[in-house]
């Protein structure tokens, strides 16, 4: 039996538009994924840091303050009589964020100390405790 023109018409819409909506929900999602990261990005994710440390180590206290790059671990470290200490943290920040992600590891000879994990936005405190003898402070900053 032949078909209608109408009929004819409206079964090659109903056999196109599963492709149609194939196609374009393939496009959108293409156009979803993140880009790579152009040089002015890069830039600002391997950015500086200007760090205030609050040293207060066996009753001294200590100020010192130091630059850290996006990524990269600093070493501060020195002695108290026979005990020797070293606090090392790296700064890595999220993309496209004011968040950092700061890992901080105090040890004392072979000893680990603390070793916190903060997230933190910048411009904040993060408190690194080991006892009442072994107190830092870490305020960072952007540079």
């Amino acid at each position: 039996m032949p078909m209608s023109p109408a009929a004819r018409q409206r079964r090659r819409l109903c056999l196109a538009l599963p492709a149609v909506v194939i196609a374009g929900t393939t496009g959108a999602i293409a156009h979803a994924r993140p880009g790579p990261i152009d040089d002015a990005n890069w830039e600002q994710l391997r950015g500086g840091y200007e760090v205030k440390l609050n040293l207060d180590l066996f009753g001294e206290t200590s100020r010192p303050v130091v630059q850290a790059r996006n990524g990269r671990y600093v070493t501060v470290a020195g002695t108290h009589g026979e005990t020797p200490w070293r606090l090392e943290f790296v700064v890595t920040r999220f993309y496209k964020s004011d968040q950092l992600l700061v890992r901080t590891n105090l040890t004392s000879g072979d000893a680990v100390l603390a070793a916190p994990v903060r997230t933190i936005t910048v411009g904040q405190r993060v408190v690194v405790r080991a006892d009442d003898a072994m107190n830092v402070a870490l305020l960072i900053k952007r540079v």
